[in-house]
């Protein structure tokens, strides 16, 4: 994802001198990736992508975390600000308003909420205004403003309701129906998938859809008076699958679906009240919700230096791997050369062993400041007989053929499963709760896709197929590496005519295998195991020097009554003695033209030689097949 970043905001938590070009190059050669620096009025703004896997660094406040490790490497002096603030309650004996927030441990990792007394909605300070367009987003109101200038500052998305609006005075978490309807704040109303998490009055009104946009039922206006300022941190998966079905990409849904730490909920909340308090002269006007579900486990990674050297390729000092880690904000504890790390709850996510500790050490040194050497030793011997070799000539010779490789899940529902298909103890959906015992559902479905296609087209696919084994002992299905293919729109003969080329680029002669080509909803079907035609394929076969005697050429048309196997018909004239080679090259309704070469390894065949053989093959043809020379 892209974020824009106000360098005097920034400024806000990174104490340093540094110029906004220099922080724009430290951070690109340590940290997230900064495309360019440009002017706007009297500020600067960062455009800079952040990966999935570092959605704490999407926040100014991560910027300038990132930034105050990174810039002391370059000789740069820079420190990190920031404290969880403290806000002031009103007194107790104020009438407090009420609210029943009903969660789900399954849905929400956190939900915080207070009433907020707003004397009057209006419009934002000009520096708010100025911070929220040059980072892209637009100026509404002082109310609604706020929040998103927490979810820039801070990192976490956070929402607001018109208390009023909510008679019920209650906010239900649950999943929705199939069907359900909503009106967004934009006025686009939007059918429910099912499963998605909403928040209703409980009156069946759904009044919000969490982590991604506000409902029109519940929307800050003009005549607000009361607020609910509130933050939730919830599934991101089920957020993400919501998103997408309905095409709503917000920032703050490509905030939560990337798992937002549940620890920031108290940084967010406390920011945005004391904005409110400050901005709106807001008054706390109920008691503080903090509902916190399953709160994230310590994580303690242990790893020596001479671990982290040896995989970095030099040696850096303790003092500085320790230095490097603390700006991180990692907790530190080094014990006779092993560091014991704590790791912070923003980064639980994607550091979980001990090379991820050897990665931050290293991009915050410097890459560049690795050395550069040609390793030494003998280079490796290549693989003989190679799996992996085998199956990419599979692949090139079929793509030469204009075979198009597709690639389909192993994971199926049950109709595609086949018999004896093992099932998912926890599967992600019915669609994928099977692990397929073949290929040939996942290429018709594939092919059936492309119905609209009027030319011919051959798909096909290697992967493995999963079968049970009948041993109780035996955990894991036996896997097959399989090739399967699908021609549509296509003729039978040409079908076949490309796996006969297959096999000859083989070097595999067993006939059999054609009868693997079968007809399958008015496409034709194959299927082979890898392994088996990894064995009987062969790279060279013996040289056959090229005749010195020329050779006779002639065609014979046949015609056959009934259906007739013309491979065989093809199989029993190469078998006559001195036929060296035959092929196909007409049909006419029952009549098939066959070229013929006659052809003797010691001498040159008179007109009789061929005579003779070629009686023999038209008595050959009419014994076995009963075809008849069409004079």
């Amino acid at each position: 994802m892209d974020i824009k970043i106000s360098h005097n905001w920034l400024k806000d938590f990174l104490k340093t001198s540094a110029k906004p070009e220099k922080i724009a190059e430290c951070l690109a050669l340590s940290g997230p990736s900064v495309e360019r620096v440009h002017k706007i009025n009297d500020d600067y703004v960062y455009d800079i992508e952040i990966t999935t896997n570092r959605v704490d660094t999407a926040s100014i406040i991560g910027i300038a975390r990132e930034a105050s490790a990174i810039l002391p490497q370059y000789g740069i002096k820079a420190n990190f600000k920031f404290e969880i603030l403290n806000f002031k309650p009103n007194p107790k004996s104020q009438k407090l308003n009420k609210l029943f927030i009903k969660t789900n441990s399954r849905l929400n990792k956190r939900v915080m909420a207070v009433v907020i007394e707003i004397p009057k909605v209006e419009k934002s300070p000009t520096w708010m205004k100025d911070r929220l367009e040059a980072s892209g987003v637009r100026s509404l109101n002082n109310v609604i403003d706020i929040t998103n200038y927490v979810m820039l500052e801070i990192g976490h998305p956070t929402h607001v309701f018109d208390f009023d609006k909510i008679v019920t005075r209650k906010l239900i978490f649950r999943l929705s129906r199939h069907g359900e309807e909503l009106t967004t704040f934009d006025n686009k109303t939007y059918k429910l998938f099912g499963n998605d998490i909403v928040i209703e009055d409980g009156n069946g009104e759904i009044i919000d859809l969490p982590g991604i946009m506000g409902t029109k039922n519940s929307v800050v206006g003009p005549e607000t008076k009361k607020i609910i300022f509130f933050i939730d941190n919830n599934d991101p998966i089920l957020m993400r699958k919501t998103s997408l079905n309905l095409g709503i990409r917000t920032l703050a849904v490509q905030l939560n679906e990337k798992g937002v730490d549940p620890e920031l909920v108290a940084s967010a909340f406390a920011r945005g009240v004391e904005l409110y308090q400050n901005l709106c002269r807001g008054k706390i006007v109920s008691k503080i919700y903090d509902i916190y579900h399953n709160k994230p486990k310590i994580k303690i990674i242990h790893v020596s230096l001479d671990f982290i050297n040896s995989r970095i390729g030099v040696d850096i000092p303790a003092i500085k791997v320790k230095d490097i880690l603390t700006a991180l904000e990692f907790k530190v504890s080094l014990i006779r050369n092993t560091f014991s790390l704590t790791v912070p709850s923003f980064r639980l996510n994607d550091i979980d062993i001990p090379e991820d500790i050897v990665e931050e050490i290293a991009r915050i040194y410097g890459y560049h400041n690795l050395p550069s050497k040609l390793m030494k030793g003998a280079l490796p011997e290549k693989l003989t007989d190679s799996p992996f070799q085998f199956e990419q000539k599979i692949k090139n010779y079929l793509s030469g053929w204009g075979g198009i490789e597709v690639y389909n899940y192993s994971l199926v529902s049950k109709d595609m499963a086949g018999n004896g298909a093992l099932k998912l103890k926890n599967p992600l959906g019915s669609d994928s709760e099977y692990l397929r015992t073949s290929l040939k559902p996942s290429l018709i479905a594939a092919a059936k896709q492309n119905s609209g296609q009027k030319d011919a087209f051959h798909l096909f696919e290697m992967a493995n197929i999963y079968l049970s084994l009948d041993s109780a002992r035996d955990k894991l299905p036996e896997e097959k590496m399989v090739l399967a293919g699908i021609f549509a729109n296509q003729d039978y003969r040409l079908a076949k005519g490309i796996l006969e080329a297959f096999f000859e680029k083989l070097h595999i002669s067993d006939p059999k295998f054609l009868d693997n080509l079968i007809s399958v909803d008015g496409l034709y079907y194959y299927e082979f195991e890898v392994e088996k035609l990894r064995q009987m394929h062969k790279d060279f076969v013996a040289f056959k020097p090229i005749p010195t005697y020329p050779a006779q050429i002639e065609d014979i048309t046949f015609e056959f009554v009934g259906e007739t196997k013309i491979g065989q018909v093809l199989q029993s004239i190469e078998q006559v003695p001195w036929v060296n080679q035959v092929e196909l090259v007409d049909i006419f309704k029952n009549a098939y033209t066959f070229r013929i070469w006659y052809q003797h390894p010691k001498k040159t065949l008179t007109d009789k030689d061929v005579e003779k053989i070629r009686e023999k093959i038209i008595l050959t043809v009419k014994k076995k097949f009963g075809g008849l020379v069409n004079n």
